[in-house]
């Protein structure tokens, strides 16, 4: 088998692997959680606490550089660090004796965070999915994205959102907030040259 033959094939199944890797779906495991375990405190529908709406049309303004969920950083998230602490914390969320997130939906959580904190449909393959593989394409196509840690999907660039780029994915047509640290090094500075 020629050595092109064998690149050909790892780089498919890179792609492969990136592009169909469980992503976490905002609809339909995390949006539950919210009006399961936050909503009796965080919703207009019902009141407000600490100025952090859950609600479908309010949560945006929680995402974002700065804000209380940070998509591809969820060690850095307020509302994520909250629902981690210990339960006798006065700033774990929800409050002691409310209902608490299981073990399972705080690793969802997490996870869905990480992804790239999308409302529109599953995360971005796992947050270091996305990064530039040096394949050229034409301005506003579809290219290659390699992450810090060698992951490549396919995703079309969008533009830059504070310190993230925003792609959308070509398998799903979904489009995430990756974190430009999230990128190589090669496909931060593709993400950087395609806003010139």
């Amino acid at each position: 088998m020629s050595l092109s033959i064998m690149k050909f094939r790892l780089l498919f199944a890179l792609v492969l692997t990136a592009t169909t890797a469980s992503a976490v779906d905002f609809k339909t495991q995390i949006a539950p959680i919210f009006r399961l375990k936050c909503f009796a405190c965080h919703s207009t529908t019902k009141k407000v606490k600490g100025k952090l709406a859950l609600d479908d049309a309010e949560l945006p303004k929680q995402i974002g550089p700065g804000k209380n969920i940070i998509p591809g950083e969820a060690a850095k998230s307020t509302m994520w660090v909250n629902c981690t602490l210990d339960k006798d914390d006065s700033d774990v969320m929800p409050p002691e004796g409310k209902n608490r997130l299981t073990d399972e939906e705080v690793e969802i959580f997490k996870a869905w965070i990480n992804e790239g904190a999308s409302l529109t449909g599953g995360g971005a393959a796992p947050a270091p999915a996305p990064a530039a593989a040096m394949l050229p394409a034409a301005a506003g196509g579809v290219q290659k994205w390699t992450s810090s840690d060698g992951k490549v999907i396919e995703a079309q660039f969008m533009g830059l959102e504070g310190d993230g780029v925003l792609l959308k994915i070509q398998a799903t047509g979904v489009t995430h907030i990756v974190p430009l640290a999230r990128l190589s090094p090669e496909s931060q500075e593709q993400a950087k040259t395609a806003t010139k």
